[in-house]
């Protein structure tokens, strides 16, 4: 069974200055506050950098044997000391953006994941910055592309490259950007069908944020995830930008399955558990057993997330590359966002990257603070048995708004 992924319907909601588009007949729920995965009771120029690719950023494999603590002055020093992707050398990066009035000054930061038997394998996420983003000075870019499957690295090295170009090239681009990025997503996905790449059990999730002066519009096709800090009396509180798209979700779920896939963890693919009775809970409670998509009759293609760009043998079973699309106003009250792969997310939450972002004025210490907690809570599980042998990297970059009057 089929599944059409050219139908979609946007739909707006409204929860303060925050709106939201969900495609392919689903609406998107309104993001919220500090959701996502936890602890999990397991220990949880132009200043552009549009070229900043996966080979760039593959880290030192010495940092898989330093034993990094949670003291932020720890992390970034022994980071810094291993890490050939430690970018930009020169510290935090700074855009001006006249229409809000106010300054961007972002940082970024990415670490291949660790993998005992392929200790040579390169590091699947890669990322672009552009400062600005075509000829408006008001227009600003950041995307975190994060690869799978053999050809994983070079389809999210495809995507980075085709996904800019096709959004500058649409027609609506300054006129209606929501509709210019749900089109450069799907244009993007048929390129990469038709190109001599096989992405047939290969593709990348995407995770993009324009900046339009005070507005950002956050793209997202898959389990990455953006968040904002947003500052509440004496407190800051991390909002979620996006949606993990996973099986988790019920209406991801259920499109799915529409769509022809089923929908089994792998005890269960492997008639270890019932197939017929649902036997996972929430995504903070995973026990490192996800419900996957598998085709009706075999055991493939095995995807954890429900939406993606490639991954043609899965898109047959409503894997698509529709985005959702969220719209957010810049205000006073905004000191910073994180766009970030889920290999900083599998183990922190999103209010415990807000908490720990917030200790740092140089959005390049908050970068290697996040990475460094991120990976050594990574090696502490995988040594214990926990979720063996991940298959994510690990990426992240920070963007701090210094208000001068405008916001």
């Amino acid at each position: 069974m089929g599944c059409s992924p050219s139908k979609c319907c946007s739909c707006s909601h409204l929860k303060g200055c925050l709106r939201s588009y969900g495609c392919v007949e689903q609406t998107a729920d309104t993001p919220r506050e500090s959701r996502g995965k936890s602890s999990r009771g397991r220990g949880k120029t132009d200043s552009s950098a549009s070229d900043g690719s996966s080979d760039d950023l593959e880290a030192d494999d010495g940092l898989n044997q330093l034993n990094i603590t949670r003291e932020s002055n720890v992390g970034i020093n022994r980071l810094s000391r291993v890490s050939s992707q430690f970018l930009p050398p020169e510290g935090s990066r700074k855009v001006r953006v006249p229409l809000g009035n106010y300054d961007l000054r972002y940082s970024y930061l990415s670490q291949r994941g660790y993998y005992p038997e392929s200790l040579d394998k390169p590091n699947q996420d890669s990322f672009c910055i552009h400062t600005p983003f075509g000829t408006s000075p008001d227009d600003h870019f950041f995307g975190v592309f994060d690869g799978h499957g053999e050809y994983g690295a070079q389809c999210s090295q495809f995507v980075k490259r085709r996904l800019c170009e096709n959004l500058l090239r649409d027609g609506q681009f300054r006129t209606n950007a929501v509709q210019a990025l749900h089109s450069a997503f799907l244009a993007t996905n048929s390129q990469l069908h038709a190109d001599s790449l096989d992405d047939s059990m290969s593709g990348t999730t995407a995770i993009t944020i324009l900046v339009r002066g005070r507005t950002l519009y956050v793209a997202n096709a898959g389990d990455s995830r953006a968040l904002i800090a947003e500052k509440k009396g004496e407190d800051i509180i991390a909002v979620d930008l996006s949606i993990d798209q996973t099986p988790y979700r019920t209406d991801e779920v259920e499109r799915v399955k529409e769509c022809g896939a089923r929908v089994l963890t792998l005890d269960q693919i492997e008639g270890l558990k019932n197939p017929d009775v649902q036997c996972w809970g929430t995504e903070e409670s995973d026990d490192g057993d996800p419900p996957r998509l598998w085709v009706e009759n075999g055991m493939y293609p095995g995807t954890a997330f429900t939406r993606s760009i490639g991954d043609s043998v899965a898109e047959s079973i409503g894997v698509v590359a529709n985005p959702e699309i969220f719209i957010l106003e810049l205000s006073a009250s905004h000191p910073f966002f994180v766009i970030a792969s889920d290999g900083v997310f599998e183990f922190l939450s999103s209010q415990t990257v807000v908490d720990m972002i917030a200790k740092y004025k140089d959005p390049r210490d908050a970068c290697a603070a996040i990475v460094a907690e991120s990976y050594r809570l990574w090696l502490q599980y995988e040594t214990h048995g926990v979720h063996p042998y991940r298959t994510e990297g690990i990426f992240t970059t920070i963007t701090a708004s210094s208000r001068t009057g405008g916001l």
